[in-house]
């Protein structure tokens, strides 16, 4: 009896399904705002708010008229507090 199955075949598809599951947690930290494996993380924003802390896609979102998807998203990116992303996106 071999360790990781009894076949090459075996070991092959447990070898893809890990790959994927890989794959699917590595997208899932990008969405997130987490650094990639190796990657050093962002450091928030310091000081008084300026243009340059927001993304053209909270930009764009809040100018959709999707406030709630913009402040999230800006949280996410620049480890605001919700009432700090808020009083940004109803800036712009």
């Amino acid at each position: 009896m071999a360790l990781f199955g009894n076949s090459d075949s075996d070991l092959q598809r447990r070898i893809d399904a890990l790959e994927r599951r890989v794959a699917a947690l590595e997208h899932a930290a990008l969405r997130s705002g987490q650094p990639a494996p190796g990657q050093p993380a962002r450091p928030a924003p310091t000081g008084e708010f300026h243009e340059g802390w927001v993304s053209d896609e909270v930009r764009i979102l809040a100018a959709s008229g999707k406030k709630i998807n913009a402040i999230k998203m800006l949280r996410e990116q620049s480890g605001l507090g919700l009432k700090e992303a808020k009083d940004i996106v109803d800036q712009l």
